[in-house]
């Protein structure tokens, strides 16, 4: 299998220093879901691996994020692209760095 794993913010879409919170704000970088297209077109599996601390800090909830990526899909289906998985990373930096630091103890 030919993987592609795509980060979401600031690769397929625009990203916001406020982040993304809801479908409406989620607005795709010019040519990105044509490219995805094209991966799929010549054999390549595409996921998206993401940072979503916006989830951890509380501003959206699980279902706006899948509202999100649902008007992704649903976009990239017009370009008979398609995304297989998302993988979602939910911590805030700030309790990433303290679990990986009780690891180091």
């Amino acid at each position: 299998m030919k993987l592609v794993i795509l980060d979401r913010d600031g690769v397929i879409n625009k990203d916001s220093v406020h982040s993304i919170k809801s479908p409406e704000e989620w607005v795709p970088i010019e040519g990105s879901l044509e490219a995805i297209s094209l991966l799929n077109k010549n054999g390549y599996t595409v996921v998206v691996a993401t940072n979503q601390s916006a989830i951890g800090k509380k501003l959206i909830s699980n279902v706006t994020l899948d509202n999100i990526h649902k008007k992704m899909q649903d976009l990239l289906d017009k370009k008979k692209a398609r995304l297989i998985k998302f993988f979602i990373a939910l911590m805030l930096r700030k309790m990433a760095v303290h679990a990986e630091n009780q690891k180091l103890d």
